[in-house]
């Protein structure tokens, strides 16, 4: 790393400072991702008085838990909130999936721009949880699965099973709390996988011959004391928690701060937020522990004596402390007693002198203990969290802000701040740094700094004190730095990929990152500091303006983008194998994320037997931002069944851009942006399509079916709320409503009635799979039922059975068979009818192992003159990817109503 300091670094002091560091950003790991004063996650309950005297709640106690769930949103936030807000305990949150699968209600985003997604969404949630670090597994969430064996089978038990373990070694915790029991009662094969992966991982994380690749990381086993589980009321539990428990400090109940945290997760809970009746309880089951304690206990926490003087009662073992160390850590205790007492509402600046004095006496125990591992780390966590407290209760701030190295903020009050976007190598930008005193107290600026990756250059440019007077400053202590980005300057990237969706684990691009939700920030500043003779640092990332008028301008974490983003539209186009010669037109959208002026050059990269018109392309920029088109034609005399990539390049000065960069930017989240290769595929299939069909869409919560049916050679058109109220449906030769669109379109369902209408006057109407707000009774022209707990068949590769192969709907324009379903992803569809009338006709059937076969699955009827299809295979899962049986089942459907008489009318 790359430091520029305004003076120099007392010796012993950054010998300790880099110990700390190592220790907490190395086994406590994301605990700055979250915590105050780094944070990106701004928690009203963490400001001022209240957010400090939480502060001193972490030094009075050495509780510390690892909570572990499968999924985003499966946690128990009440209780996390409870133990760690209420109680000061450490807490910790493990997720093992980023939760890519499944649908999401806030945007078109699925798969791994999903995880993203639900990752930021989670780490917003989990700072209203009061998180001190969260962690995130290897695995993908792959789908609903309802097998436990499956989850494993396609997880890897090993892989799964080193992320808990790597975790558990990473946060060392004294409980680790299950969400999950690894039984059936858990439902989804995921949860099962989790409980049960946890109960090992209890284990084996104290088993130094297992994942010896761990501990040559550094991650040393680890024996939590116990393990819980939760379960129900009705279950034989040893804890019972009450997270409706009201706390003044926070302005609300545990579980109701937690629940608006949850409301954070708008993917999946469409930001809805419901405080929960009091009182409402939480129960847990031991089911592991190194220690003795009664069946029913208080707490979690009951048998262990998490006094900071217990902490060798604890972990000492047979470890006989060094003289005087006991006593001192009973001075710590009282130090930190005596400022909870001195702590005043509207003076918290009263605790300094006795936190200053714990700190003192922290680090002169840390001094006398050092070949005691585990009771350095316990005591590296509390001289953290004291110097957390200081900083808290005197309202310390330091904020480092980018701007263009050559903008100059204006004066004007109402002026907007100076933005820069995410930079680019070759880049130079001006970082603003501010240090602010909120409180009056004895605090002198030893040094502002920036650290920067290697290979940068950051250079001091001001300051607002010379550095021989920064001691002795009042007010605000400022310094701008000039900070230039090396040419051959990596991106701010996820530190995980996988090369198909099909893959069920990540690849870690970075492991030195694994755990973390993502890639730090390149970028930090930090101010050395001397309060009351200690010297403490305060560690934020640079950040950027970014406006968001006229809601204002939000700040950002500086990140490093590509020059150029490349995308080629279409991503799939699909070519009838009937083609006597195959011509695509491919349009590359060049978007320049330069600051500036730039030029590149464009080609394609064909496989063998394809023609490109022109070769490459000249794309010209006048500023940033700007995106610009270029369009080849490509041709082949060759088509052949399968799938012809098709790459596109741009040279930038030093290096090759060949991907496309999408943007994953959601209110309250910080963005994200995800790399992906810069490729269309062509597939040749043997579909067939009536020619000059027009089609109305209702698009639900966001899918690719409609690219998907404009592939096919029909003309699409999104229809809104005028078009279902007034417009003329039966110009429609199909219309589809899309995935849940009556669970998201008021004017769906207030217009059902016109597309009732449309069907019995000779259209074709297809319902893609909806969740229960769409009743058949209700929105269908003849009833059924569709439950709230609606049967899905999960296994992608689940045997399919024709029921009415004779059926025109299967045998026109295309012939549809099994092996229309082979190569499908994540699975065969979800929410099927339980029941319906007899004027449908059930076509096809298919179960999970284990389940009973399912035909309320593709129901075609026909109503008046017209025909209403509800068709719950999972096609929005599929035509993103190119399926061929996919494509061939869509033409299908939008082909009845258009039958050749050589099938016969149904």
């Amino acid at each position: 790393m790359t430091r520029t300091t305004i003076d120099t670094v007392h010796p012993h002091r950054r010998a300790r400072r880099c110990r700390l560091d190592a220790m907490l950003l190395g086994a406590l790991g994301l605990a700055w991702l979250i915590a105050p004063g780094a944070a990106t996650v701004d928690v009203p309950q963490d400001e001022g008085a209240a957010g400090a005297w939480q502060k001193l709640a972490k030094l009075q106690t050495t509780a510390s838990l690892l909570h572990t769930t499968a999924h985003p949103d499966d946690e128990h936030g009440g209780m996390l909130a409870m133990l760690g807000r209420g109680r000061g305990a450490r807490t910790a949150l493990m997720s093992l999936t980023r939760g890519e699968s499944g649908d999401n209600a806030i945007g078109a985003e699925l798969f791994d721009a999903l995880g993203l997604i639900r990752t930021e969404e989670l780490r917003v949630a989990g700072a209203y949880y009061g998180l001190d670090a969260l962690y995130f597994g290897t695995v993908i969430d792959y789908g609903f699965s309802k097998r436990l064996d499956e989850a494993i089978e396609k997880w890897g038990r090993d892989a799964a099973l080193r992320d808990l373990v790597r975790a558990i070694r990473t946060d060392r915790p004294f409980v680790v709390v299950s969400r999950f029991q690894g039984t059936p009662a858990d439902g989804h094969g995921n949860h099962q996988a989790a409980g049960l992966l946890t109960r090992e991982a209890f284990e084996a994380a104290r088993n130094s011959e297992r994942f010896p690749e761990l501990a040559a990381a550094d991650l040393r086993p680890w024996q939590p004391l116990k393990l819980y589980m939760a379960v129900a009321e009705e279950d034989d539990w040893s804890v019972r928690l009450e997270t409706t428990q009201y706390d003044a400090v926070l302005g609300d109940s545990y579980e109701g701060l937690a629940r608006f945290g949850l409301s954070f997760q708008r993917s999946q809970t469409s930001g809805r937020f419901r405080r929960p009746a009091a009182p409402f309880y939480r129960y847990y089951q031991r089911v592991e522990s190194a220690i003795q304690t009664t069946d029913r206990e208080e707490g979690f926490f009951d048998g262990i004596d998490v006094t900071l003087p217990g902490v060798y009662e604890v972990l000492g073992g047979e470890t006989v402390p060094p003289v005087g160390v006991i006593r001192s850590l009973e001075r710590v205790a009282e130090s930190v007693e005596l400022a909870a007492s001195a702590f005043e509402v509207d003076a918290p600046e009263h605790a300094v002198p006795d936190l200053v004095q714990a700190l003192l006496e922290l680090r002169r125990v840390r001094d006398t203990i050092d070949d005691d591992a585990e009771i350095d780390f316990v005591l590296g966590v509390k001289e953290q969290q004291a110097v957390d407290a200081i900083v808290a209760v005197l309202g310390l701030e330091l904020e480092a802000v980018a701007r263009s190295g050559d903008s100059t903020p204006s004066a004007s009050p109402f002026a907007d701040p100076p933005l820069v976007g995410p930079v680019v190598p070759g880049q130079q930008i001006a970082v603003d740094v501010r240090f602010r005193r909120g409180r009056p107290g004895a605090v002198a600026v030893e040094a502002l700094s920036i650290e920067a990756p290697e290979g940068w250059t950051v250079e001091q440019v001001s300051a607002s004190q010379p550095a021989s007077r920064l001691a002795g400053a009042a007010g605000d202590v400022e310094s701008t730095f000039a900070v230039s980005i090396p040419a051959d300057a990596e991106a701010t990237r996820p530190y995980f990929d996988r090369a198909s969706i099909q893959e069920t684990r990540y690849t870690l691009t970075n492991p030195r990152h694994a755990l973390r939700p993502f890639t730090p920030p390149p970028v930090h500043a930090t101010a050395r500091l001397d309060v009351n003779g200690q010297s403490l640092e305060v560690t934020v990332p640079v950040r950027r303006w970014e406006a968001r008028l006229p809601y204002g301008h939000v700040l950002r974490d500086l990140t490093v983008v590509a020059p150029f983003s490349l995308d080629l539209s279409p991503e799939i186009a699909v070519l009838p194998l009937s083609s006597q010669e195959a011509l695509v037109e491919v349009q590359v959208a060049v978007t320049n994320n330069t600051h500036g002026a730039a030029t590149t050059s464009v080609a394609l990269v064909l496989p063998q037997g394809w023609l490109s018109r022109p070769v490459s392309r000249t794309v010209s920029f006048t500023a940033g931002g700007e995106t610009r088109s270029v369009t080849f034609a490509l041709r082949t005399d060759s088509l052949e069944a399968g799938v012809a990539r098709i790459a596109a390049t741009a040279e930038s000065p030093g290096r090759q851009v060949t991907e496309h960069i999408d943007l994953v930017d959601h209110r309250d989240l910080e963005p994200r942006r995800l790399y992906r290769p810069a490729v269309m595929h062509v597939h040749g299939i043997d579909v067939q399509l009536p020619p000059g069909l027009h089609v109305g869409y209702v698009m639900g919560v966001g899918d690719q079916v409609p690219a998907a049916i404009a592939q096919l050679g029909a003309d699409v058109t999104l229809l809104e709320a005028g078009d279902l109220e007034g417009g003329d449906l039966l110009a429609y030769d199909a219309i589809v409503t899309g995935t849940r669109a009556y669970a998201v379109r008021d004017d769906l369902r207030r217009h059902n009635g016109r597309l009732m209408e449309y069907v019995e006057a000779g259209g074709n109407l297809v319902v893609l799979y909806n969740t229960p707000e769409f009743d058949p009774v209700t929105f269908a022209p003849f009833p059924g039922t569709l439950p709230g707990n609606a049967e899905e068949v999960s296994e992608e590769d689940a045997p399919v059975e024709l029921l009415a192969p004779d059926d025109p709907a299967l045998q026109w324009p295309n012939r549809i068979t099994a092996a229309d379903f082979e190569g499908w992803v994540e699975q065969r569809g979800s929410k099927f009818w339980s029941e319906w009338d007899t004027a449908y006709t059930p076509l096809v059937s298919t179960h999970d192992v284990g389940q009973d076969p399912q035909q309320g699955i593709w129901l075609h009827a026909r109503a008046g003159q017209g025909h209403y299809t509800y068709f719950a295979l999972a096609l929005h899962r599929q035509v993103p990817y190119g399926v061929p049986g996919a494509y061939r089942l869509l033409a299908n459907l939008l082909a009845q109503g258009q039958r050749s008489e050589a099938v016969g009318a149904n």
